[in-house]
């Protein structure tokens, strides 16, 4: 593989990243937008979460200004002396540490949320993110150590034996730690919705008919390989000692799975299929939102997914499904437990069970 001179690599990161944040701060306002029309910040996980995401806009906002000031003071400032190439190798600069600092924290807070929501998700049974919480501290004493290195080491030592083990260790504790708490909330909705099905009885039919969460979890995996496979890639690109590397880095953090693009994306894919307009309106069935819910020993609590749009204000995750049952039916004794209408749709819902009960 032909080496990617430093100076190209520079302009090219810095480009990637400003095309990424383009993309992050539509997505960004709209799942705002979203949140704040629908007032999806009324609970204790919902404000957590909301509040976060735009601490980490303003991180990723920070970080991209610092990226402009670099190619600035390295291809025009100090074009000539140094110079671009001689410029980026500095590690020890002030600028190239908070740089990567910034990089650290958005990683750190983002990995944060993620085990968190695997938490909430799995009924603060606290067993399931003993190892995810493990690699994040050990990410984070590895970062620590890496950005101090960069002070002590020589120009053009990125891929020096003394940070190589460590830089190796960062990306290999974000892609594990990150394909575990992902894999973990997949798989505990997945099997929510199995027990729905069981509770309910589904037919074959009533499952064409968009009986299942399974969307959802296809939702939240896709989305999450974008960063997950991102990772793959700086994984890689750093064990060929490649400067392309630099490139991916940065794109990295206007992409980040809990805060940047992934996270907002999840958010707008979701309001979509939620959203009246997406409904189809040839099928005859009535369309409802489904409330997960999961029992704890002392009451019946729901999980939610905090700012991603989804949690109503009881703190549940709410779903539009196509229902076969008239609007009348009760609800079942299950995990998933109510189906439950939406406060537009309550009129009309009672209009059509008095309907029902005179017919």
């Amino acid at each position: 593989m032909g080496q990617l001179p430093l100076d190209v690599a520079g302009v090219v990161s810095v480009w990637m990243e400003v095309l990424l944040y383009g993309i992050y701060c539509s997505l960004f306002f709209e799942s705002v937008y979203i949140i704040m029309k629908r007032k999806r910040t009324k609970t204790v996980n919902s404000k957590i979460f909301f509040g976060a995401t735009l601490v980490m806009f303003i991180f990723i906002t920070v970080h991209i200004a610092l990226n402009l000031y670099r190619l600035l003071r390295g291809y025009v400032w100090l074009a000539a002396n140094p110079g671009p190439v001689a410029y980026f190798n500095d590690l020890g600069r002030w600028d190239n540490i908070a740089h990567d600092a910034i990089n650290a924290v958005v990683t750190w807070i983002g990995d944060s949320l993620v085990i968190y929501r695997c938490l909430i998700v799995w009924q603060y049974n606290y067993y399931v993110i003993i190892l995810p919480a493990i690699l994040l501290i050990l990410s984070i004493i590895a970062n620590s150590i890496a950005l101090h290195l960069f002070t002590l080491v020589k120009l053009g030592a990125i891929f020096s034996p003394s940070l190589v083990h460590w830089m190796n260790t960062i990306y290999a504790l974000a892609f594990v730690q990150n394909t575990m708490t992902t894999a973990l909330i997949a798989y505990r909705i997945w099997t929510q919705d199995l027990e729905t099905r069981r509770a309910l009885r589904l037919t074959s039919s009533m499952r064409k008919g968009g009986q299942s969460l399974l969307p959802v979890v296809r939702v939240i995996v896709e989305s999450a390989m974008i960063y997950v496979m991102e990772v793959l890639v700086l994984i890689i690109l750093y064990a060929l000692n490649h400067n392309g590397q630099y490139v991916v880095q940065e794109a990295i953090v206007p992409t980040h799975l809990q805060t940047g693009i992934v996270f907002t994306l999840i958010t707008v894919r979701i309001a979509m299929r939620s959203s009246r307009s997406m409904r189809p309106t040839t099928s005859p069935r009535i369309t409802r939102p489904l409330e997960l819910r999961v029992r704890t020993p002392t009451d019946m609590d729901t999980f939610t997914t905090g700012a991603m749009g989804m949690d109503t204000k009881d703190n549940a995750i709410t779903f539009e499904r196509a229902v076969d049952t008239p609007a009348k039916s009760s609800s079942v004794g299950s995990p998933l437990e109510h189906l439950l209408t939406s406060p537009g749709e309550m009129d009309i819902d009672r209009e059509r069970s008095a309907n029902d009960a005179n017919a």
